[in-house]
């Protein structure tokens, strides 16, 4: 059965089917009457194995080859007249460093590589930010080694400092110090300037030093057309893998961060996918940590009713008709990745005593991945983690690195 979300139907082509969140893209456009496609870099990936895509090709990698990578894309696209092109992770960047090959081919949903860095940028992200005239916690940009350690003096970081790539994700590389816990001795400002030192901290390998906030962790994921929301979803991120991404999310009303992110799309004049995360500090203000230009695990809330496939493929309908596209009521008890939650979340859990927020969480949840009518990016799912496990322990990665490593974006041009 599908459901019209408007335009008539198109051949949609997604890029980065290994995520949840490509998978969930591909049966939100299926419901809505489309013909969709993957391209994947991956030998294994959920949209290979789902009802919702019709063909999937496997291509180069693009942060090994971007120009072979874009030139498969586009044979793709002429050969099966794709319609739209939709990158869901951080090869969104490397398509947007050759935007103008896609003229004439198809469109492709995504800024231009400047619109992109600038909000990728964890330093320069800040300042956009800012420059909206919004609140924003101090950040600074660190180009050596040792480039933080004034800041240690600064009232600004008193209660702390976090120091991360200017370009990275799932809070990889990211480290802490806070002062609440006990003196920063020499030893450690040493073994911290050491790590940078390894990391090759510089102006070509920026990091940043942000204040250290304390208070709920908040994510928004939006789409934006010409600097007005069309699409929005706020959640609380109560579980993680890790320090990084969410793993069980569930939306929730919070008409402050939908107005931060309107007055943030007006005056960037945006269009495209936009997710922020952000820290409710004890007084109830609202400051952001970083963006993710991107598809992020927000789209899992929306449902085949909440109107995202028409927020991205026909805004402009969208929006005379004075709406915008949120989540379903009917899909408010929440998503997850339900493997993530028996493994990182369940240790979490234990670690801070929350076992019966866990088991709730858990026992309300939808799993992302497992669908009755679609049920075998179950299983695809363990050939991935297998295939991500090779690479990590091949390349001496974490498996969130080996996760990304050949598909992400660290400012190259």
């Amino acid at each position: 059965m599908t459901t019209s979300a408007g335009p008539a139907p198109l051949r949609i082509l997604l890029t980065g089917g290994r995520s949840p969140a490509a998978l969930e893209f591909a049966r939100l456009f299926r419901a809505a009457g489309h013909r969709v496609y993957a391209a994947e870099s991956a030998p294994y990936h959920l949209c290979r194995a789902s009802a919702c895509v019709e063909r999937s090709f496997q291509v180069p990698a693009p942060a090994e080859d971007h120009p072979r990578f874009v030139g498969a894309l586009i044979e793709i696209a002429r050969a099966n007249g794709i319609d739209v092109l939709v990158p869901t992770c951080e090869e969104i960047f490397h398509l947007s460093r050759e935007l103008h090959r896609f003229d004439g081919v198809c469109r492709v949903f995504a800024a231009p590589l400047g619109e992109l860095d600038r909000l990728h940028h964890k330093g320069s992200f800040i300042r956009a930010a800012e420059d909206a005239g919004l609140a924003v916690p101090a950040t600074e940009p660190v180009e050596s080694p040792d480039g933080w350690l004034p800041l240690l003096e600064d009232p600004r970081f008193a209660d702390g400092l976090v120091l991360k790539p200017a370009y990275s994700r799932f809070a990889s590389r990211t480290l802490l110090l806070d002062p609440s816990r006990g003196p920063i001795s020499f030893a450690s400002r040493q073994e911290i300037v050491r790590k940078l030192k390894e990391a090759q901290a510089s102006q070509a390998r920026p990091w940043v030093a942000q204040r250290l906030l304390r208070g709920e962790e908040w994510c928004t994921y939006s789409v934006a057309h010409e600097g007005i929301v069309a699409a929005h979803v706020a959640y609380r991120s109560r579980f993680r893998a890790g320090r990084g991404a969410s793993i069980h999310y569930a939306a929730e009303k919070e008409p402050r961060l939908l107005e931060w992110v309107r007055r943030f799309a007006k005056h960037t004049g945006f269009s495209g996918q936009l997710a922020f995360d952000f820290i409710r500090t004890s007084d109830g203000v609202f400051l952001p940590l970083e963006c993710n230009p991107r598809a992020t695990s927000g789209i899992h809330l929306f449902g085949a009713e909440g109107r995202l496939a028409e927020a991205i493929l026909a805004p402009g309908a969208l929006l005379a008709e004075g709406r915008v596209a949120e989540p379903a009521a009917k899909d408010g008890r929440g998503a997850m990745l339900s493997a993530a939650m028996l493994s990182y979340g369940l240790t979490q859990a234990i670690g801070r005593r929350k076992l019966g927020e866990w088991l709730r969480a858990y026992r309300s949840g939808r799993d992302v991945v497992y669908r009755r009518d679609d049920p075998k990016p179950f299983a695809e799912q363990f050939r991935l983690l297998a295939w991500t496990w090779r690479v990590a322990r091949r390349r001496s990665l974490s498996m969130q690195e080996a996760s990304t490593i050949d598909i992400e974006w660290n400012g190259e041009r």
